[in-house]
């Protein structure tokens, strides 16, 4: 199935209106948000995934009143027969694996891919679930198979089970129940507690999850970028020429405590370590990313092949910047002012054609930026 991608996937809710009245404020169900919905993504595709070694992918099963969990990757004799009891297998990232699921990822460009995390496919059977739960973050969920029944709570306060492998609400409060078709979309804020029961044999749910750091993770993310970047004298060490005797050899003096002040104070950032320390942590790749590099090739022979085919990047690939600052995968890319507008176009739309749109010059200096992006596999041509 092919997606264009000026498909509007919030029916008649334009893009500005669903940010003003529901983005991380109130949950939206969408009928036909894709009409004649066919899935090009099968329960084959998925479970040939769940068993690559670099794929995340989970098992859930209630079983004798307990939920339970079992990470991948599967055999195929570790995967239950669908007459035993109900189960889902759920596979994170296909976007890294499928074209189709890189593309369908496209219709929700009207959010910044500085939040954009993934694409998940869940497989249930019958009466398949994962439990009545709430995400921390913003997930966008559509039917692409089958029927779920998706029960929705506004409830604020939450006890969770503390026997189960996973968090399950014990609590759940039902206050709106949907029945979602292929080519139906539910969205859902962050913190909204939801219960998705597969209504028949075999059901296929997209999950279009957003990225949500939390702030921990910021502020400790940062100090060790701060460490990482400091410039300083090792050698510089604590000097005290006029030690005093004193009388509590215990006690740390006020000269000691004024003089490591003085030291920790002269730590400093400004608003670009800053900006390259977003930049880089926001398009740092998923742990486990394999990427796979390209023998040494002169700028020339790269340059040869770059007018003649598009360049893409890898899908697992994750490149963004900052006016005329590019990162990616969580490096900074040092740019010169004539390739700017490729670097961003080709973040903006993951691809690029040149063809010989630029003077020799200027070919040049972007082969020259571009050629370790594809070495280290970050980029790919177009075949």
């Amino acid at each position: 199935m092919r997606l264009d991608r000026k498909n509007h996937i919030l029916g008649k809710i334009s893009n500005d209106v669903f940010l003003k009245k529901y983005w991380q404020k109130k949950p939206l169900l969408i009928r036909d948000a894709i009409k004649n919905f066919k899935s090009p993504i099968t329960e084959k595709d998925l479970f040939r995934i769940a068993q690559n070694e670099n794929a995340i992918s989970r098992l859930i099963e209630f079983k004798r009143g307990i939920w339970q969990v079992k990470y991948g990757p599967f055999k195929k004799s570790d995967v239950p027969k669908k007459i035993n009891t109900p189960w889902t297998i759920l596979v994170q990232n296909i976007n890294h694996h499928l074209p189709f699921a890189e593309s369908f990822l496209n219709l929700f460009k009207f959010i910044p891919y500085a939040r954009l995390d993934d694409l998940m496919v869940s497989f249930a059977t019958k009466k398949g679930s994962v439990g009545p739960h709430f995400d921390s973050y913003d997930v966008f969920l559509f039917q692409a198979h089958g029927e779920r029944e998706w029960k929705i709570s506004e409830q604020r306060k939450f006890s969770l089970d503390k026997k189960s492998a996973i968090k399950i609400i014990t609590n759940f409060k039902t206050k709106n129940t949907w029945v979602l078709k292929p080519g139906d979309l539910l969205y859902l804020p962050p913190n909204v507690g939801h219960w998705g029961v597969s209504q028949s044999d075999d059901c296929l749910t997209y999950s279009i999850g957003f990225r949500a750091p939390g702030k921990f993770e910021i502020q400790s993310k940062f100090l060790d970028f701060i460490q990482d970047n400091l410039i300083t004298n090792k050698n510089n060490l604590y000097r005290d020429p006029n030690l005093n005797l004193q009388k509590n050899p215990a006690e740390i003096n006020s000269n000691m405590i004024k003089k490591i002040q003085q030291i920790v104070n002269q730590l400093r950032w400004n608003t670009n370590s800053i900006n390259n320390f977003i930049g880089q942590l926001l398009t740092e790749p998923i742990e486990g990313a394999v990427f796979q590099t390209s023998k040494s090739m002169t700028v020339e022979v790269f340059i040869k092949d770059l007018v003649k085919k598009p360049l893409k990047l890898n899908p697992k690939t994750r490149m963004l910047f900052i006016k005329n600052n590019f990162y990616i995968n969580g490096e900074l890319i040092e740019a010169d002012k004539k390739s700017i507008m490729y670097l961003k176009q080709l973040a903006n739309d993951r691809e690029i054609s040149i063809k010989s749109a630029l003077n020799k010059k200027d070919l040049n200096a972007l082969g020259i930026v571009l050629l370790p992006l594809y070495l280290s596999g970050f980029i790919d041509f177009i075949q």
